[in-house]
């Protein structure tokens, strides 16, 4: 079974689903692995206006990293093998010559919310949550999603959220400019959704989106999120971290 589904819709544009909603669409290495696969293809498409990356079920988004794979017990060369693949797949999103627009349609946590800030634009669900919470398992983000969401809020503002690693409701998220817009079910459709990106053509999406890569200077992204996987890799040998993902295994368990 696919557990990243790529769809080519009639308006002119792709859609990604994470295709495992009882893990709450939890990333393995399978997912890793369709996930980079699926956006080569996205990006060998000239017809293609811009890419929406949403989750299945109604439950999650992402719940980031599946904990059975990226568990606590790894030496920091074993946790940066891990969590690298990853980190170059957030880049292929970040960077891809089209817009991309997270589509939460539930809660967001750890890795997460990392994908859906390497996206351009997020739109939520209201009354989904959100969470930068791997300060809680003795972590930091590992795949470049802490780098790119100094690039996307008030830099004031990332610190914070990574610092407390705490969970933000919609309009936490909305005031601080990671999400853009926040939906009621009724308002959740498609149609709704992307309305105002479907009148652009092909040429003006990519011309956006180049103006846009432009001024991120792709070249000191890379290596900072380079630095970023390098960074978690250290940390993930670390007691706190093994004591962290220990006691969490054991909640889900009771």
């Amino acid at each position: 079974m696919s557990l990243v589904l790529l769809d080519w819709m009639e308006d002119g544009y792709a859609v990604i689903t994470l295709n495992r909603p009882e893990k709450l669409n939890a990333i393995n290495h399978q997912m890793v692995q369709e996930l980079d696969e699926a956006l080569d293809l996205v990006r060998k498409e000239d017809h293609v206006k811009f890419l929406t990356v949403t989750g299945n079920g109604d439950k999650a988004f992402c719940a980031g990293g599946d904990l059975n794979e990226f568990h606590g017990n790894l030496e920091e060369d074993e946790a940066y093998d891990l969590l690298a693949p990853m980190k170059n797949v957030l880049y292929k999103l970040a960077t891809l010559p089209i817009p991309t627009i997270a589509l939460l349609n539930g809660q967001a946590r750890g890795g997460g919310c990392e994908i859906a800030t390497a996206c351009d634009f997020r739109y939520a669900l209201k009354g989904t949550s959100f969470g930068f919470i791997q300060g809680k398992l003795g972590i930091a983000p590992g795949w470049g999603g802490g780098t790119l969401l100094y690039e996307k809020v008030d830099k004031q503002a990332a610190a914070h959220w990574l610092m407390t690693a705490t969970m933000y409701s919609t309009d936490q998220a909305l005031r601080i400019g990671w999400l853009h817009k926040v939906y009621s079910d009724k308002e959740w459709t498609m149609e709704t959704l992307l309305q105002p990106f479907l009148h652009n053509s092909q040429e003006q999406m990519t011309w956006f989106k180049k103006q846009y890569l432009n001024s991120l200077k792709l070249d000191e992204l890379s290596v900072r999120m380079e630095e970023e996987t390098i960074s978690c890799s250290k940390l993930w040998e670390s007691e706190a971290h093994k004591e962290a993902v220990q006691k969490f295994m054991l909640s889900r368990k009771n």
